[in-house]
């Protein structure tokens, strides 16, 4: 391998592009409003009027300084087919705009009217079970329904003409979490034009999705069904009998699901030419691909950048530009016409979620957006109310949630909810105002002072970028999907949590991550992991080849360039399309039950006491390292360097992790089986030696738990002893960096800061030097330097 300076020069050319893009511009816009936005959802008319003056009193007085309106209120704002009444939203955007708030104003099209359900049952879903649906919950519509998307449209215009000139108006939210899917017969119909157009022909289809397995062979796009239970699912674990079929059923209700967002989009874009349009997401919601989401992409393939792909859209205007930032309609800097404008979602951890996971998802939507800063749309101040066991938040996690989440690129801080329902399935949900109505409660008083702090500081982070990363991790919602519909080759595999492995340590030394999904370009990066990346077409595969080719590190696992993008096995030496750049054929794949067995795996270094080995790795004890859930059997090709082999089964002794190198420092390192907490610390070793990556600071941060300070808690386990602490950086435009550390455990640390750390605490406005010191639970510091 090359040194570390060459591996440096080459990662400065490829990041050049990144760090001279431009702010966007609606971060610009909130910027000049001196702060981020600070609020969240507001729903005034389930309240009678005379509760709505204590409300903006007490906003204000918790430093509230955006609502969102109007989310599911369409049954009061059309009573019937050609029947609108807009004067209760009337009345609240006055009280809202004369208290001196930001708006950010819903479509309200995320739950139908009764009536609608009732004379339009067309709009009414079908279950995967074949059952149709009544008037009920959220997300119940059928996407495709000619009703639905009538009326969607209408009132999304409606609303925009009347409120979209408002001077506080800051955002559009379209719908609301978008979820689920629909298998009636005006989805089938919708499919068979689908694959029409994707396909031209029934022999394409059969061809494509190898439909003489089972006697599956089509004559007619009639014969053509939603693959549902009824239809296309096996009777052992309702997997797919047809992968390319149910992937395609997939990906055209998903298509279908941002058509009918971007229908709205161009209602509203007739009337508000500026503000950005949105919906909130839900992380790694597992039912759409959401980089198909982001501004100007193509929605057949994904693809961004190009000028004809940017403007492709079944709706709206197909000349506005094709860039993918925010800004005013009349000049290059105008809203794309598909897609969201600027990426929102809703963060709902749990109480046992590792935070590294929590800010695994924020890096991911962050990603769906190009990197761009995001939307916090969500979260609750206190509780959730759709958990077993609905845990408070602990004093002062409230706000390192919030705080996390800014650190990892948020420009907003948003709630659900502002007041707490007074009935319905979420009345148990936290809010900044409980049923009490008062400010004493705890939950407000934390926020209150989390608007106080936002409001004195938030302004000098806005619109600063998260620092770029020379780490890229690929994640594939079509993959996700396609091993899920797999019958084979085991139950015990999980995409979300293998890849969040990965980032897990990557994100405990502190190193930036930037999470990509499989239509980016990867040229800007050093080093791309792509744990369990299954399918892999044409396109991909030739951008990995280039990235490989030209100088960068690919990871590959096992379960990796297995299928094209219809799930048909690549014929040849696995990993077929990749088999010459990871200098290995796998011959076969065993799984065995995580719970019950693991295989040992015995590292090169440690047999030929080559420990330093840059190309071994150093960190950990081989003889608690193993490898879990699958095993690749290898053969590696002359010329690979097998880095460590198993220590049992009938494969003892064969490569469990090789690495083959290409140009300059490049190459590809393969993991046939999947290491566990001790074996991944050597596995990213080996990722990284020679490259110069390193952490913000020079070795993970970790806090020694003062046991004697611990209050008695549920959160806190008894054997806490030591926590990770999290570093995350972004840097503005004038050369200012902000570092945030924080204390993601409900217990006092004492940690040892570097002097990497030193600095102005923003938010004390004191000086942090090196040195040991005792961090509070929860605890917060963003250091501000130059």
């Amino acid at each position: 391998m090359t040194s570390t300076a060459s591996a440096a020069s080459a990662a400065s050319t490829r990041r050049q592009t990144r760090e001279t893009s431009p702010t966007p511009f609606f971060a610009e816009r909130l910027a000049s409003r001196g702060s981020m936005l600070y609020g969240g959802d507001y729903n005034p008319e389930q309240w009678p009027e005379s509760v709505w003056r204590d409300d903006m009193r007490l906003f204000k007085q918790a430093g509230i300084n955006e609502v969102t309106l109007n989310v599911f209120s369409w049954a009061q704002l059309q009573p019937s087919e050609d029947e609108y009444d807009f004067s209760k939203l009337d009345r609240i955007v006055r009280a809202v705009s004369d208290a001196g708030m930001s708006i950010v104003m819903a479509t309200s099209t995320g739950a139908l009217p009764a009536w609608m359900s009732l004379r339009h049952p067309d709009v009414n879903r079908v279950d995967e079970r074949g059952r149709k649906m009544r008037h009920r919950e959220r997300h119940n519509a059928c996407i495709n329904s000619p009703t639905f998307r009538k009326y969607s449209a209408a009132l999304a215009g409606k609303l925009a003409e009347r409120y979209g000139r408002l001077d506080n108006l800051v955002a559009w939210h379209v719908g609301n979490e978008y979820g689920g899917m629909c298998w009636c017969d005006t989805c089938a119909k919708a499919f068979r034009e689908w694959l029409r157009r994707k396909y031209g022909t029934i022999e394409a289809v059969n061809e494509a999705w190898n439909t003489a397995f089972w006697s599956h062979t089509y004559h007619g796009f009639d014969e053509i069904f939603p693959p549902n239970e009824l239809g296309d699912t096996t009777s052992w674990g309702g997997k797919a009998i047809l992968g390319g079929f149910s992937l395609d059923y997939q990906r055209f209700y998903g298509e279908c699901v941002l058509d009918s967002y971007n229908e709205e989009k161009a209602a509203i874009r007739k009337f508000d030419p500026v503000n950005p349009v949105t919906t909130n997401m839900m992380g790694t919601y597992p039912t759409y691909d959401y980089f198909r989401w982001r501004a100007g992409a193509n929605p057949a393939d994904g693809t961004v950048g190009d000028a004809d792909a940017a403007n492709v859209s079944t709706t709206g205007d197909a000349t506005a530009a094709a860039d993918n930032t925010v800004g005013n309609a009349t000049d290059a800097t105008a809203p794309t016409v598909g897609g969201v404008d600027v990426v929102s979602w809703d963060s709902y951890p749990r109480p046992d979620t590792d935070p590294a996971n929590v800010a695994f998802c924020h890096e991911l939507m962050r990603g769906v957006g190009g990197g761009k800063p995001f939307m916090l749309m969500e979260q609750t101040p206190s509780r959730q109310n759709w958990m077993a066991y609905n845990t408070q938040k602990r004093p002062g996690q409230m706000r390192e949630l919030s705080w996390q989440a800014v650190a990892h690129g948020a420009d907003t801080v948003q709630f659900f909810q502002l007041r707490q329902n007074r009935s319905g399935c979420e009345k148990f949900h936290g809010a900044l105002i409980s049923s009490d109505g008062t400010d004493r409660t705890r939950a407000f008083k934390e926020c209150a002072e989390l608007g106080a702090e936002l409001r004195r500081v938030s302004g000098r982070v806005l619109g600063s970028r998260v620092v770029p990363a020379r780490v890229a991790l690929v994640f594939d919602w079509q993959s996700r999907w396609a091993i899920g519909m797999s019958a084979g080759p085991t139950i015990s595999m999980d995409y979300v949590a293998e890849v969040q492995r990965w980032y897990r340590e990557l994100h405990r030394r502190n190193i930036p991550v930037d999470i990509v999904g499989p239509y980016d370009s990867y040229d800007a990066y050093d080093l791309v992991l792509a744990p369990c990346l299954y399918m892999m077409r044409a396109d991909l595969v030739e951008r990995l080849r280039a990235f490989v080719s030209g100088g960068g590190r690919l990871l590959l696992t096992a379960l990796s360039a297995l299928a094209d993008e219809h799930d048909s096995l690549y014929q040849g030496e696995i990993p077929v399309p990749l088999r010459d750049l990871t200098g290995v054929w796998v011959e076969e794949t065993d799984a065995l039950d995580p719970s019950e067995h693991v295989v040992p795996l015995r590292f090169a270094a440690d047999d030929t006491d080559s420990a330093g080995d840059a190309a071994a790795g150093t960190s950990g004890d081989a003889a608690e390292s193993h490898g879990r859930v699958l095993f690749d059997v290898l053969e590696a090709d002359e010329g690979t360097t097998v880095l460590a082999t198993y220590g049992s089964e009938y494969y003892a002794g064969t490569p469990a992790f090789t690495f083959r190198p290409s140009a300059g420092d490049g190459g590809v390192f393969y993991a046939a089986t999947f290491p566990d907490d001790a074996a991944m610390p050597r596995f990213v070793d080996a990722l990284l030696a020679g490259t110069g990556i390193t952490g913000l600071t020079d070795a993970p941060l970790i806090g020694t738990v003062e046991r004697s300070a611990v209050v008695p808690d549920a959160t806190v386990p008894a054997d806490l002893r030591t926590v990770d602490l999290e570093v995350t950086r972004r840097f503005a435009a004038d050369g200012t960096t902000f570092t945030f550390v924080l204390n993601p455990a409900n217990a006092p640390v004492s940690v040892d800061l570097p002097a990497a750390l030193a600095g102005r605490d923003l938010l004390t406005d004191a000086t942090v030097t090196p040195g040991r010191r005792v961090l509070p639970p929860f605890a917060v510091l963003v250091i501000e330097s130059k």
